[in-house]
């Protein structure tokens, strides 16, 4: 058993991904490619072969460049998680052995998994948060959120909230619009906006996910993005007009989605990353009824990983970000999120 590196558009890793149970939205070549594309990465995926040269195992990487140069592997950027893909006939000690092995003896001797895996030798699990899915039932009365999002879910509803499903430009542009002013009230930058162009033409144009729009008599409240794949639907960006008054409209968002999702019959709501500390919002997951996990994420390598902490906006820096105009949240993004995985 050894393992090497291919194209993420291989036939072969393609065929892997669209045959394997576990895969979900970041496994998908085109999520990769639209990141290494967006930021500049060198896009690969790293696989496990047999003796006959199948695919046994794999998970698809990014090779990124530090600020000053050196360059590591990672599985997967702006990615909450990405699981070690295994076949049935293949023990995750196996195919991790295999891929230390490529790694060590590779130029840049490191790769960080985003999924949790049994310390060894060589094999440095770190906890970075908190992962919260959701059961999905067939049917959406079987969905059990606490009274009080309930009772939020309702206001909306009373408020005169619609929500809708659309997979339009104009739906994300929308979006990209409030996700903007969010992120300049939170004080970090925003993504670039051409990163969203492609996750419109390369996804959701495609079917792997849509834009939820929160709105009433026609103005936009709040939006959130989420990509669908393999009966799994990943809640990936929330936004909302800070200047708008508060309508609980992302309960509702939250609400019609998972019912939408029960009835396209998929299986799990995963509602993404939750920070160390982020109380509040771990909260808020854990009270539609989903189950929480660490979220644990394993660096590959001869020796610790040392603490990089990803994009990190100090209290100056947010009150500058705030205070400016939102082309600079913009701007700042274009030249900062490529250093940030």
């Amino acid at each position: 058993m050894r393992a090497d590196t291919v194209g993420l558009d291989d036939p072969r890793w393609r065929e892997f991904v669209a045959n394997h149970p576990d895969a979900g939205p970041f496994h998908m070549p085109e999520w990769g490619q639209l990141l290494a594309d967006s930021y500049g990465f060198e896009p690969f995926a790293l696989t496990v072969r047999a003796t006959d040269g199948e695919i046994v195992a794999g998970v698809p990487a990014m090779s990124v460049r530090s600020l000053l140069g050196g360059r590591r592997w990672v599985s997967l950027p702006f990615s909450d998680s990405c699981e070690l893909l295994v076949r049935p006939d293949t023990t995750v000690g196996e195919a991790v052995e295999a891929l230390k092995e490529q790694v060590v003896a590779s130029p840049v001797g490191e790769l960080e998994i985003r999924t949790g895996l049994p310390a060894a030798a060589g094999v440095f699990p770190v906890n970075v948060g908190y992962v919260h899915t959701l059961d999905l039932p067939s049917d959406p009365a079987d969905l059990h959120p606490n009274k009080g999002h309930r009772n939020r879910r309702n206001h909306a509803v009373r408020c005169g909230v619609d929500v809708t499903h659309g997979r339009s430009r104009e739906d994300v542009a929308r979006f990209y619009e409030m996700h903007t002013l969010t992120r300049r009230r939170h004080g970090v930058p925003v993504q670039p906006r051409h990163f969203f162009e492609l996750i419109w033409e390369r996804l959701l144009s495609r079917g792997h996910g849509f834009v939820a729009t929160a709105s009433i008599d026609g103005e936009a409240y709040a939006a959130a993005v989420y990509l669908e794949h393999n009966g799994t639907i990943t809640a990936k960006y929330h936004a909302s007009d800070p200047r708008l008054p508060d309508k609980a409209a992302g309960y509702l968002i939250d609400w019609e989605t998972m019912v939408y999702a029960c009835k396209a019959g998929h299986h799990t709501l995963d509602m993404g990353r939750s920070d160390l500390g982020a109380d509040g919002l771990r909260l808020y997951k854990s009270s539609w009824g989903a189950k929480e996990l660490p979220l644990v994420y394993t660096h590959l390598a001869d020796h610790p990983p040392s603490d990089r902490g990803g994009l990190k906006v100090g209290g100056l820096s947010r009150q500058i970000v705030r205070n400016s105009p939102p082309w600079v949240c913009r701007m700042l993004g274009e030249v900062l999120y490529r250093w940030a995985a």
